[in-house]
C-alpha cells in the first residue's frame, strides 16, 4: 500500500494549521512504517487530500478515474469556520460551504479532526467520514527551561504570563483577549500571530481593540519556535469563538502548559473540565480561571498533569497507526466493491 500524501501550495500556507497537521501527519505515517509520497504525479494506491483549491480537485477527478481511492481531509467545515476571519468572509461563507460540500462529495472517504466535524458534514448528507487527530509530536514539542529563560527576556515578560496564539482576526477571539487583560494588568499577557494588513482583515472593532490595548499585552507577530514561545508562558487562554481541532491545544498541552478554553462543541469528547482544561463563556469567566490558575500551585499542576496526558493520547505514533488501519480499511472496501 503506497499513499500520496498531497496538500497544495504548501509554502502559501506556512502560517496555517493545515500546513502542521499535514506535516504531522507525513510523520506519523514514517513512524507507522506507511509507504508514502507527496507527489502526487507519482504512482499510489490512496490519494490523500490536505486541501481543496483547483489542482487538488484536478488530482481528485484524475485519481477516481484511474480507479485510485481519494480522501479528502476536512480540515474546514465551511461556514462555521470562516465566518469573521478574512475580509468579506462571511458574505462568501455560504458560497465556500457548498463549494466544500462538492469537493468532499468527489472523494470515497472524508477524514476530519474532531467528532463535531464529522456532526456537521453529516448534516449536509456526507457519508463515511472517519475522525482522525492532527497529531502531536512530542519528542520535538516538549518544554525548554532555557527557551523559557530566552524568550521571556525577548519579549519583556517578567510575571506571571497568559499567553495564546493563532492569525489575528475576529474569530480566534483576540477581542476578549485583550479584555480579560484589561481587567487583570498585575499579568502579562502575549498573543502569538501574524497580523494581517488592515484590508485583509477589515474588522475596525477589532483594530480599536488592539490599537487601544492595555501595556501588559505583548503582540510579537507569527513565531516560529512554538517551543520557545509557548515555554514562556504559564497558562493558556484559548478564546476562539469555532474551531476544529486547534493544533495550539496539543502543542501548549505537550509542554504542560495549563489550558483555558472557551467552552465549544467541539471540544467536548475529547477535553474534559477540571482534568486536562478549564472552561469559560465570556471575558469575566475567563478572567476568574486565570486568576484560579495563577494563584493555585495545585491547580496548575493537576492541569498540566491532565494536559500532558492529553497529548500522549494524541501523540503521532497513535495518529499513524489509526491512519494505517483506516488506509487498510479503505483498500479492503475497494475490493468487495
Amino acid at each position: 500500500m503506497r499513499v500520496c500524501l498531497y496538500l497544495e501550495d504548501e509554502e502559501l500556507l506556512t502560517r496555517s494549521g493545515f500546513r502542521t497537521a499535514f506535516r504531522h501527519q507525513l510523520r506519523a505515517l514514517e513512524l507507522a512504517g506507511v509507504e508514502v509520497t507527496t507527489d502526487p504525479h507519482d504512482n499510489y494506491d490512496i490519494l490523500h487530500l490536505h486541501w481543496f483549491g483547483p489542482r487538488s480537485l484536478y488530482y481528485l477527478r484524475r485519481a477516481r478515474r484511474r480507479g485510485i481511492k481519494v480522501i479528502a481531509h476536512a480540515h474546514s467545515v465551511g461556514s462555521y469556520d470562516l465566518r469573521d476571519s478574512f475580509t468579506f468572509a462571511n458574505l462568501i461563507a455560504p458560497l465556500y460551504e457548498r463549494y466544500l460540500r462538492f469537493f468532499y462529495s468527489q472523494a470515497d472517504w472524508i477524514f476530519t479532526p474532531s467528532e463535531r466535524a464529522r456532526e456537521l458534514l453529516r448534516g449536509e448528507g456526507l457519508e463515511r467520514i472517519a475522525v482522525v487527530s492532527n497529531g502531536i509530536d512530542r519528542e520535538r514539542v516538549r518544554f525548554s527551561a532555557e527557551k523559557r529563560v530566552e524568550f521571556r527576556r525577548r519579549f519583556g515578560l517578567k510575571r506571571f504570563t497568559v499567553f495564546s496564539a493563532g492569525n489575528i482576526i475576529p474569530r480566534k477571539g483576540v477581542g476578549d483577549f485583550i479584555d480579560v487583560a484589561a481587567e487583570l494588568p498585575q499579568f502579562d499577557f502575549i498573543w502569538y500571530g501574524y497580523r494581517w494588513r488592515k484590508f485583509l482583515t477589515f474588522y475596525p472593532r477589532m483594530h480599536r481593540k488592539l490599537a487601544r490595548r492595555p501595556a501588559n499585552v505583548h503582540l510579537p507577530g507569527f513565531v516560529r519556535d512554538t517551543c520557545g514561545a509557548f515555554s514562556a508562558g504559564d497558562v493558556l487562554l484559548f478564546p476562539s469563538l469555532g474551531e476544529n481541532q486547534p493544533l495550539v491545544i496539543l502543542e501548549a498541552a505537550s509542554l504542560g502548559r495549563p489550558l483555558i478554553l472557551r467552552d465549544l462543541p467541539e471540544y467536548h469528547g475529547w477535553l474534559e473540565e477540571g482534568v486536562n482544561c478549564l472552561m469559560g463563556r465570556n471575558v469575566e469567566d475567563f478572567a476568574t480561571l486565570v486568576k484560579q490558575v495563577a494563584e493555585d500551585e495545585e491547580l496548575q499542576a493537576k492541569l498540566a498533569r491532565g494536559a500532558e496526558v492529553l497529548a500522549e493520547e494524541h501523540r503521532l505514533e497513535r495518529v499513524g497507526q489509526r491512519l494505517k488501519l483506516l488506509y487498510q480499511a479503505v483498500m479492503e472496501r475497494s475490493k468487495d466493491e
